[in-house]
């Protein structure tokens, strides 16, 4: 066990000494495919796929360590059975701390892990009746995805985000699978 951690801790270390030494902050945009994972037993209808953004943005410390805060929108999800509807739309703002392991000179792998403060807004219709309400939880938030570097400022990256929606004690896991486009300033 001794052994492993030793060797860990020295290709953390050898990672660590070829990653980006220059601090600097960056903004980025991404879009792409959402998904909510629910039990729709019982519904006629269940549509829970949809497409998000993320708007993101942070300060890289060096060394590939990085503090990141987001706005992430996911989509609206649809459920309906006979004269019954509901709509899930799920947000959230989220911060947290990042890793860039780089694999070559143009491409890395990108880590990200931190708390995020979801807000899931459901609207229901039954028959003539409509109504809708909103609630806010604090939830584990984690990323990871695959950089390539266009130039030392502009990065694409191809990633995944996930978090979990809560409302009226159900509760569903999140996800956002994106390409994002970076700027280093």
């Amino acid at each position: 066990m001794k052994k492993h951690a030793i060797i860990l801790a020295a290709v953390l270390a050898a990672t660590a000494a070829h990653a980006d030494q220059q601090a600097h902050g960056y903004i980025g945009t991404a879009g792409g495919a959402t998904h909510i994972n629910l039990d729709c037993t019982g519904a006629t209808s269940c549509d829970a796929s949809d497409t998000g953004a993320k708007l993101f943005g942070g300060y890289n410390f060096g060394n590939g360590f990085s503090l990141e805060a987001s706005y992430m929108a996911f989509g609206k999800f649809k459920g309906a059975d006979g004269t019954m509807s509901l709509t899930i739309k799920p947000t959230a703002i989220a911060l947290g701390a990042g890793f860039a392991l780089p694999l070559s000179t143009d491409w890395g792998m990108n880590f990200r892990l931190g708390v995020a403060r979801v807000k899931t807004q459901a609207s229901a219709t039954v028959g003539a009746a409509s109504g809708s309400q909103s609630e806010s939880k604090a939830k584990v938030y984690a990323g990871l995805g695959v950089a390539y570097a266009i130039s030392n400022t502009v990065k694409l990256e191809l990633g995944v985000d996930t978090t979990e929606a809560q409302f009226a004690g159900e509760k569903g896991t999140l996800r956002l699978v994106s390409l994002a486009a970076s700027f280093a300033f």
